[in-house]
């Protein structure tokens, strides 16, 4: 069944008109699984949330260093929680629902890092998603975040492991035979992203495994939340117009459609895909034409 963006909350529109700063990125994030698992309260969740801040609260961290920070987020994410990467099921797809990862203590590294920045900054801490390819990673800051002694990089998929420079360089290479075939670490990897971005990060995860296995109606759904939370992004508006027609949904492909073709030079490669949109909303609206002409000549049923 396909979603009508008129069911999502105030909370949720509010981020794709906002800066893309999100104070409360795992509420958030709550509210996005519970698409998924409607009739389900999210007060338990809610109060788990609480339950990660408090315990964090009452380590009484007194050392102010990013290193004595990330340690203390392990003890309470890994520790006592016993929060982990899913490695065993990577691509279930719960592993990307805030809600299950909660309910199974494992997850993907977006979701498992999610947790640790709500914790993080309930006690105040600076700390922010890495642009790190195809692995989320998070810097915690100490007090001096300034100089770079005071800025670790922490793997939340891994036990709230440091990570250093060479254990970056050693992520890289496994990308070999990818795009990433160089295990030098670029500065593009180690840039912030806001937290629009590590929301529609998740959301990728979810997109990407039903696309694998064809699964349109939900992936159609992800990219409807998408476009809620980054309406500026024209490739969400693209990819959901293309589905929509792929499943005969032509009056919602063609209003997307029609959005991508004003917005055209947003798009990377868009003379290619200027093209395919073209050739989309011509098949279209042939398809319709086809359709008027069949109601036309159509036998009324005898009564």
């Amino acid at each position: 069944m396909i979603e009508s963006s008129e069911n999502y909350s105030g909370e949720l529109k509010a981020v794709g008109l906002g800066n893309g700063a999100i104070p409360d990125i795992a509420g958030i994030a709550l509210m996005l699984a519970s698409l998924d698992r409607p009739g389900v309260s999210l007060q338990k969740y809610r109060h788990h949330l609480k339950i990660l801040a408090l315990d964090l609260q009452g380590l009484n961290i007194t050392l102010e260093s990013a290193a004595d920070r990330a340690r203390a987020l392990a003890d309470v994410l890994f520790e006592r929680h016993e929060y982990t990467g899913n490695k065993d099921y990577y691509e279930d797809l719960q592993n990307a629902n805030l809600m299950s990862v909660i309910d199974t203590r494992k997850g993907l590294p977006v979701s498992l890092g999610i947790l640790y920045i709500h914790a993080a900054r309930s006690q105040g801490w600076h700390i922010e998603g890495v642009n790190f390819p195809q692995h989320f990673l998070i810097r915690l800051h100490g007090v001096s975040s300034l100089t770079i002694d005071q800025q670790v990089i922490i793997d939340p998929f891994n036990e709230g492991r440091i990570l250093s420079a060479k254990d970056l360089r050693e992520m890289i290479q496994k990308f070999k035979g990818s795009e990433f075939k160089s295990p030098d670490l670029k500065p593009a990897y180690y840039k912030p992203i806001e937290d629009r971005r590590i929301l529609v990060r998740l959301l990728d995860n979810i997109k990407i495994r039903c696309l694998k296995v064809s699964d349109l109606g939900q992936a159609i759904n992800i990219l409807m939340r998408l476009v809620v939370i980054e309406p500026q992004e024209i490739q969400h508006h693209y990819e959901l117009g293309m589905l929509l027609a792929h499943v005969k949904r032509n009056d919602l492909a063609r209003e997307r459609l029609t959005f991508c073709m004003k917005n055209i030079d947003k798009l990377k490669q868009n003379d290619l895909i200027e093209q395919q949109v073209i050739n989309t909303l011509q098949d279209l609206d042939k398809q319709d034409l086809e359709n008027a002409k069949s109601n036309i000549f159509k036998l009324p049923e005898p009564e």
